[in-house]
């Protein structure tokens, strides 16, 4: 009796025990390092300022508050034409009172954010981040994962290491490598930073990179836990080790069936990331075109509304007419003399009285 009372009390002893260390990210369920990405009101200080795109403008700054940091999404409406306040704080209004109009609501939204370092090249020059929102109108956070190049925000981006080793950049475990090979893991899944959730992908594409061959790994959504487990493909003799899961924001992928192993039907990439921008460190790669680019010399919100005042007084020019006006000179008054004594404008004028 008390020796099977000592193993159930070693049991929950254990379990506990598993418990606090998950918490702080010691281990997970398989006895694996797991880094626990705590979320912190501080701006990281490549993402702090203003951001200017084709149709928002994007105001991250510190703020007086303990609840969290200064948002503000300024959408460009009526093709460009006007800036709106769509997203603030409570307290711009006091600063400026927000203009009433067709293109305005009563209230501007009050998202409140916080921020996730996901991972920062060794000379802080490039980082991937998540933003942590709280909209007004979802009870969850959403998570956004982006990423910082050259002054310059990406959506599309992966991450060169498998999760294991760039999980904990800080840390020894981290080691900075020279070759162009290995596994280049997806690390986003939104497609905006927007005023309401935006879409996240179903699915998302990884490479692991090889000499000359590039090999594409699909990933899907998935509710497994989320663990370091490995997975494996092969191509001829070789055998490479990738991830099996990937955290991206609030969700987990993975790249294999159940409890597999074993990657099936893996493809070759057309291209390889020869045209993918990456940082001077070769960490970050970024896919497809900017959408945000940092605005020189503005860090606060006075400077967020210049820019939307000095956007706001432009006019654009009236429209062109549907029928631009003719500069034919027809001379009327030689042309009736000449057909006053032409018969058959005289015939038909008699016809026409007639009727």
């Amino acid at each position: 009796m008390k020796k099977s009372c000592f193993l159930l009390m070693a049991f929950f002893s254990l379990c506990f025990a598993r418990q606090i260390f998950a918490q702080n990210g010691i281990v997970d369920a398989q006895g694996e390092k797991v880094r626990v990405r705590d979320e912190k009101k501080e701006i990281p200080p490549l993402l702090q300022g203003i951001w200017q795109g084709s149709d928002r403008l994007i105001l991250f700054a510190d703020s007086d508050s303990e609840k969290s940091a200064e948002f503000a999404v300024v959408l460009r409406v009526f093709y460009g034409w006007y800036d709106e306040r769509t997203s603030e704080a409570s307290g711009y209004k006091e600063i400026k009172a927000r203009d009433r109009n067709d293109a305005t609501s009563k209230e501007a939204e009050d998202i409140s954010i916080t921020y996730r370092t996901i991972f920062e090249n060794s000379s802080r020059s490039a980082g991937a981040y998540e933003l942590i929102v709280k909209y007004p109108s979802i009870k969850e956070t959403v998570s956004i994962p982006i990423c910082v190049i050259g002054g310059k925000i990406y959506l599309d981006f992966l991450i060169k290491g498998t999760a294991s080793a760039t999980d904990f950049f800080d840390s020894a475990e981290y080691k900075q490598s020279s070759d162009n090979g290995g596994l280049y893991r997806a690390a986003s899944n939104a497609d905006g930073i927007t005023v309401a959730s935006p879409r996240f992908k179903k699915e998302v594409t990884s490479y692991f990179v090889h000499e000359d061959n590039f090999y594409q790994i699909r990933y899907w959504e998935s509710d497994m836990e989320y663990t370091y487990a490995k997975a494996t493909f092969s191509d001829g003799d070789e055998t490479f080790t990738v991830d099996k899961y990937l955290r991206v924001g609030d969700k987990i992928y993975q790249c294999t069936t159940g409890r597999s192993s074993k990657i099936r039907n893996i493809k070759k990439a057309v291209s390889n990331l020869g045209n993918a921008t990456h940082d001077d460190e070769n960490t970050i790669f970024a896919l497809g075109k900017e959408y945000l680019v940092k605005v020189p010399n503005g860090q606060k919100h006075e400077n967020l509304q210049e820019i939307i005042d000095e956007n706001n007084k432009r006019r654009k020019d009236p429209p062109k007419p549907l029928f631009p006006p003719s500069e034919i000179d027809f001379h009327w008054k030689e042309i009736a003399e000449l057909e006053k004594y032409n018969p058959y404008t005289w015939n038909r004028r008699n016809i026409d009285l007639g009727k």
